[in-house]
């Protein structure tokens, strides 16, 4: 662990620049979780080392479907979960955006 928070935000399943209709709830999940656990890799991290993730969506409709990818995911560890209602996203499409957060070794 580390002896300060790391905050890795911001992370979608879509990309602005492809056209067409965006993915589906269950993808844009995976393909957030896969980023993140793209940058935690650069600081030496992994996703099983996330303590707290944060959910932000427009309504919750299909948010079930995830499960078994968080569950994959985060293997035997349970970060801390908040889910945050929001009224929408900058990019159009987006249903899901995460937030990870590697807590201090010691709190």
């Amino acid at each position: 662990m580390t002896d300060r928070e790391i905050h890795v935000r911001h992370l979608t399943g879509i990309d602005p620049r492809t056209e067409g209709k965006p993915p589906g709830l269950m993808e844009q999940c995976r393909v957030a979780l896969d980023r993140g656990a793209l940058a935690l890799a650069r600081d030496g991290y992994r996703l099983e080392d996330v303590t707290r993730i944060v959910f932000l969506m427009r309504d919750t409709d299909g948010f079930p479907s995830c499960f078994p990818l968080l569950r994959d995911a985060f293997g035997a560890g349970r970060p801390g979960t908040t889910l945050r209602l929001v009224p929408g996203f900058d990019t159009p499409g987006t249903r899901i955006e995460i937030e990870l957060v590697v807590g201090p070794a010691q709190f």
